[in-house]
């Protein structure tokens, strides 16, 4: 019998075995096929090339990043897989075969289940990749018709990629093998002689770490002196190596401490099952810390990508709305190009203009009092656009009948226009609208002195062109527009704003051509909105898919260790059936012994990402509540299907079936 037909007799005679692993490759496969595939579409392609983003790079740069963590994946199920074989590799020698050739049965297995895996994975990323595509452009904001399409470039980067990966496992299959004698093949793992007794001072240590984190993570960028450019590198670096540190001291030496703790009260220890339950953590808990540790730095992780990039996405659709109010805005629009402009507005069929307004700013220069003023740019603004208070009441009753109205400034008062919302960080707020401004214009001698009065939570700008707003009363505004220079602004207001592609292809020519990130002459709600929502979404979608990807894997990792456990837990559990534990209470054994496992890491996994969700909150000046409980919900819900699949496989396999 040849070596690849022991390999093929072997797979298909014990393809229950190969199942689990078959699976987590056919996962790791379909997400990469499909996350390329898509890096791939030329309809996607298209819609970069339009708005000049780079989204196409972004997505290659994100595949790469997938290559790494895939490759991890693979590698670490892979490697749990072939060390539970070690007694099957052994029986190979002991029947004559030498380790070479036990090495190139290792390798055809792996060469079958790599075949059956892409070609399974790409079969299925076919529909995958309609789908996740319909759901990108869905994100965008864009209605684009999107077939079922197989990029061949798609399919020689699958085969390629787990080509390598296929080496690398088998190489480490070869390494299991040579590396030990045949009477250590036969041996099973060597159970802890004396389990740990976990430690209350390395807990408290642990507990310090994290806290230092949480501390340093949840600050404002202005209170801290580690946050600038020369050390916000590093203290990135020990926020994360702090965090992790931390939570391997504590999965390490006070989980252990708590089991040994109830171990030690006899009250507990012999109640029920709790005998069996704590005896087997004594003997688990230290050698998966390394483990849970990953598990929840990988859950922090996920939740932080998908809760922060969810945050943004939603708050920047939000800012891209309300600092986009009218439809055109123009500055210093000649009399040649306005009548163009009307030209345009009135050969749509699908538009027209609903009014024309012009008002005047002037752009104010801020003087800081102190260096220190002038060097953190997160402590006060630098300059102002400075409007009347006629053209604000003005142009916001024409926007809305709603926005609020200003009866009143004195002279040293003004209202300050925020498109992005309320602020979060109320230190922030205080200090950029707590002190007076005192702020000069080009050409003018005179220092003006102004006060923030109120913080309103719209504008009636688009701020590409015209930002930092400052409503001044009209006496002020006059003595200003006799000394200083203006800014001339023309704004146009059309019907269906949102579907003015074309009537923006022509309207852009007017002033420069083609669709620009920020064109300083024109400014369009279609082109602003869906440039912000075209950008945000791919980085929304690749977050979110990382994520998933992130989850999947922390779920698999649990799932693949706690199965494999179960076959050296089996002859325990025999004994226990012919002892007469019933079905049920084998079950809820099971249960209570692999709680922690999902539990422990979950819960840590879900602290270190609330800290960092609230030092993004405290620092962008957004809130993150709504996206982050809707992905922590999700997230737990996900864990807990995991968990009772993990309990169901489990004790399916260690049961005789006997009731």
């Amino acid at each position: 019998m040849t070596l690849f037909k022991i390999a093929f007799t072997n797979m298909r005679k014990n393809f229950g075995q190969f199942a689990m692993y078959l699976g987590s490759l056919v996962l790791s496969e379909l997400i990469y096929f499909t996350f390329v595939s898509l890096a791939y579409n030329q309809s996607i392609g298209i819609i970069f090339k339009k708005w000049e983003l780079g989204g196409q790079g972004v997505f290659m740069a994100a595949a790469f990043v997938l290559i790494f963590f895939v490759g991890f994946f693979v590698f670490y199920s892979s490697n749990y897989f072939t060390r539970r074989r070690k007694r099957e590799f052994g029986l190979y020698a002991l029947l004559g075969l030498r380790k070479g050739q036990i090495g190139r049965i290792i390798f055809y297995e792996n060469l079958m289940l790599h075949l059956v895996a892409v070609v399974s994975g790409i079969l299925i990323g076919v529909f995958f990749s309609k789908f996740f595509s319909m759901l990108l452009f869905r994100i965008m904001g864009l209605s684009i018709h999107s077939g079922f399409t197989l990029s061949f470039s798609a399919v020689v980067s699958t085969f390629l990629v787990f080509g390598i990966i296929l080496v690398v496992t088998s190489l480490n299959g070869y390494w299991i093998v040579f590396r030990h004698s045949m009477v250590e093949l036969f041996k099973a793992d060597v159970r802890e002689k004396n389990p740990p007794k976990g430690s209350l001072t390395m807990s408290i240590l642990g507990l310090l770490f994290i806290g230092m984190g949480y501390f340093l993570a949840m600050r404002p960028v202005e209170e801290s002196v580690f946050w600038n450019e020369d050390w916000f590198f590093y203290e990135l670096l020990f926020i994360l190596i702090s965090v992790i540190l931390g939570t391997w001291l504590l999965l390490r030496f006070f989980f252990p401490y708590v089991v040994y703790r109830l171990f030690k009260r006899k009250s507990f220890f012999y109640r029920g099952t709790n005998i069996l339950t704590v005896t087997w953590l004594r003997y688990r808990l230290k050698k998966t810390a390394g483990t849970l540790t990953m598990i929840a730095v990988l859950s922090a992780t996920t939740l932080t990508i998908i809760g922060a990039l969810s945050s943004v996405y939603t708050n920047i659709i939000s800012f891209a709305g309300a600092s986009n109010p009218n439809s055109y805005q123009t500055t210093w629009t000649t009399q040649t190009e306005r009548r163009e402009i009307y030209e345009a507005i009135d050969e749509s069929k699908t538009h027209s203009l609903i009014y024309h307004e012009q008002a005047d700013v002037y752009i104010a220069k801020v003087i800081h009092q102190s260096k220190e003023e002038q060097a953190d740019i997160y402590r006060r603004m630098t300059s102002f656009s400075i409007m009347s208070m006629s053209d604000y009441n003005r142009l916001a009753l024409k926007l809305n009948d709603n926005l609020e109205s200003i009866d009143y400034l004195a002279d040293n008062e003004s209202v300050y226009l925020s498109p992005a919302g309320k602020f979060e960080n109320s230190k922030r707020r205080d200090e950029w609208v707590g002190k007076p401004y005192d702020m000069q214009f080009d050409g003018v001698e005179q220092i003006y002195h102004i006060k923030i009065k109120n913080v309103y939570y719209h504008t009636v700008f688009n701020v590409d062109t015209v930002h930092s707003v400052l409503v001044v009363n009209d006496n002020v505004y006059n003595a200003i527009a006799k000394k200083a220079m203006p800014k001339h602004i023309d704004i146009f207001q059309v019907t269906n704003q949102d579907k003015t592609e074309l009537l923006d292809q022509k309207i852009l020519k007017i002033f420069g051509g083609d669709t620009f990130w920020w064109n300083e002459n024109i400014s369009s709600f279609y082109s602003n909105y869906h440039m912000m929502s075209t950008l945000v979404g791919v980085l929304l979608y690749i977050g979110m898919f990382m994520g998933i990807v992130f989850f999947a894997a922390t779920g698999s990792i649990i799932y693949f260790k706690q199965v494999t456990e179960a076959v050296d837990e089996k002859p325990r559990f025999e004994v226990l059936q012919k002892l007469g534990m019933s079905q049920k209470e084998i079950r809820k054994v099971v249960a209570k012994q692999v709680f922690p496992v999902f539990l422990i890491p979950l819960v840590l996994g879900i602290s270190h990402s609330v800290a960092a969700m609230i030092g993004v909150s405290t620092n962008l000046l957004f809130s993150v509540t709504g996206p982050v409980m809707v992905s922590t919900t999700i997230y737990t819900l996900f864990f807990i299907v995991y968990y009772f699949v993990c309990v169901d496989t489990y004790t399916r396999m260690v049961s005789t079936g006997d009731d």
